[in-house]
């Protein structure tokens, strides 16, 4: 679609869904932009051949003007397969729906399979979503190995307790810390404890607890928020230093109460700053915020990005501020910040609320303070009792909050488990490993006899890894290990039932039934979780989120006859 520079904002919106908005390179822009009314600057995704995407520099002299060696569509990259592949957990569920995904483990090719696999953030592949990720991963680990090669797994995080038993019930491994716990804390030889000094620019993060009394929630982060915007705004101090501490993050346990405060940030909020400005000096004194910024999933990719590129680029100074262009007041942010986030401007944050983990806790106020000296204001509710209990216990809990880190947790092999998706991986291992059993008609082929040698290898090797990650977690849990064998042979034995129901033209395994249902006399192995009830064809995610069960409901409205007779 051709952009004009009426519309440019809205097609990049629609229609750029890429992540590479500039070159690694260079640095130039891959998008164009409105510049006043004229329109800046060219797209570098291009169709060659009308059939493949790629993405190159615009800028002529960059080395990769021609062609940038970066791909992100799924197509393209099944047929050719990185040497470095991104991804999220969420496309693991997409392994028994799509044949191509078997390229990356170089199923049917002289590749190399995947040797060494990246995890960060470990912590977050935890409860119900790192119970499904650990069943999965029995996938990922037998696709692996088909070339003889046992795949090593690097994970990083840095909240996490209990992680030896996480990594077992993830991964079924033994788990190697880096760096290692030495006779000092302070010192593992590979890192030291820096103590704070700001003479050598050592500097550090301060938290500080507010909890009000006789004051409601949203009447408190009127009050705070404006405080901290109009101070910063009245300090006499140089442009550099207080660019470090004019942009305001305010943190949300939910989207809920960040809606409603950026209702404020556009109302109260503005109104106490001049009350504030009339009662200690002049209006003029008054700081003049404009919209809030967020980072939250509730705004688009393109948005997000533009905001993250305003926070780093966009300091404050008063010849800035002359030219109107503005630097980022509030950001409104929920825990979409607490990952990979990393603006040295950002170094003033209140959060709203104690969130749920500590964890979480840490790894939100820790976006403040990375480069500058920080400070996290952190607002209890008085009305919950957890709350209280944090601000009673604030100075203890802050200067050992890394003990109170809460274990996490996974059982990929619990009956729940099992019944959301061991046929899903089973599935998945067949058609990947069996190269007549590939495509989307190849499951009318399957029959116990012919494959009953892959599927004694696929039983013993999750049964072996469930046995494994009990010895590994704690060897006196209760063994599933019989049930398990017998639930993978009643599922392989439905999916001989089911392909013997139809004829090998008619029988699929089911992504051509994705966005709608078979025809009369088709029939598929898998559907779409929790569509088709009559369809007895498998329920099988599409993602790892979202997934709960539907309910239908019917409203009644009562109406009464106001008719005179």
């Amino acid at each position: 679609m051709d952009a004009t520079t009426s519309n440019i904002q809205e097609v990049k919106e629609k229609h750029n869904k890429f992540q590479v908005l500039k070159c690694p390179w260079c640095g130039t822009k891959m998008v164009k932009d409105r510049v006043g009314n004229e329109m800046a600057g060219l797209f570098g995704y291009r169709m060659r051949s009308n059939r493949h995407f790629e993405m190159f520099c615009p800028q002529e002299s960059c080395f990769f003007a021609e062609k940038l060696p970066i791909q992100i569509v799924d197509e393209e990259l099944y047929s050719t397969p990185p040497t470095l592949l991104f991804g999220t957990v969420d496309k693991f569920a997409l392994l028994p729906w799509k044949k191509e995904i078997g390229s990356f483990f170089a199923a049917g090719s002289e590749n190399r399979s995947p040797e060494l696999i990246i995890q960060d953030e470990l912590h977050l592949i935890s409860g119900p979503l790192g119970t499904m990720v650990g069943l999965y991963e029995a996938a990922i680990d037998v696709l692996c190995q088909q070339k003889g090669i046992k795949t090593k797994i690097v994970a990083s995080t840095a909240t996490i307790r209990r992680a030896k038993e996480q990594c077992a019930a993830l991964y079924d491994r033994e788990v190697s810390q880096f760096p290692h716990p030495g006779l000092n804390a302070e010192d593992s030889f590979f890192a030291r404890e820096s103590n704070i000094d700001y003479d050598k620019g050592s500097f550090g993060r301060k938290y500080i607890g507010l909890m009000p009394s006789g004051k409601t929630k949203a009447m408190m982060e009127v009050r705070s928020i404006a405080a901290l915007l109009q101070k910063i705004n009245t300090m006499d101090l140089p442009d550099e230093i207080k660019d470090k501490f004019w942009t305001l993050t305010v943190y949300f346990n939910s989207l809920k109460d960040l809606g409603k405060c950026s209702t404020l940030v556009d109302d109260d909020v503005k109104d106490f700053i001049k009350r504030t400005a009339y009662r200690l000096g002049t209006a003029k004194d008054a700081r003049m915020i404009g919209q809030a910024d967020e980072l939250t999933s509730r705004v688009s990719t393109t948005e997000l990005n533009e905001t993250l590129d305003k926070l780093e680029k966009l300091s404050y100074s008063k010849e800035n501020i002359e030219k109107r262009h503005f630097p980022s007041n509030v950001l409104l942010a929920t825990n979409m910040i607490s990952v990979g986030i990393d603006v040295a401007r950002l170094n003033v944050m209140l959060l709203v609320g104690q969130p749920k983990l500590t964890s979480e806790y840490i790894q939100a106020s820790s976006r403040v303070g990375r480069s500058y000296p920080g400070v996290a204001f952190a607002m209890y509710d008085g009305s919950k009792s957890r709350d209280r209990s944090h601000y009673e216990q604030f100075r203890a809990y802050h200067e050992s909050f890394y003990k109170h880190v809460e274990p996490t947790g996974a059982t990929p092999f619990s009956k729940p488990a099992r019944d959301r998706a061991l046929h899903a991986i089973l599935i998945a291992v067949m058609r990947m490993s069996v190269e007549e059993l590939k495509s989307e008609k190849d499951a009318a082929k399957f029959t116990m006899d012919e494959y009953q040698k892959q599927i004694e290898f696929i039983k013993n090797f999750i049964v072996k890894r469930n046995n494994d990650i009990i010895q590994r977690i704690n060897p006196d849990m209760d063994n599933d290990a019989e049930r398990i064998a017998n639930e993978i042979d009643t599922v392989f034995s439905e999916w001989q039932t089911r392909a013997e129901s139809y004829d090998e033209e008619h029988f699929f395994y089911g992504e051509k039934f994705m966005s709608k249902s078979p025809d009369e006399g088709e029939g598929r192995l898998i559907k779409v979780f929790n569509t088709s009830p009559q369809d007895r064809a498998f329920d099988t995610m599409t993602s790892m989120r979202n997934v709960d069960s539907t309910v239908a409901g019917n409203v009644l409205i009562w109406e009464e006859n106001t008719d005179e007779s």
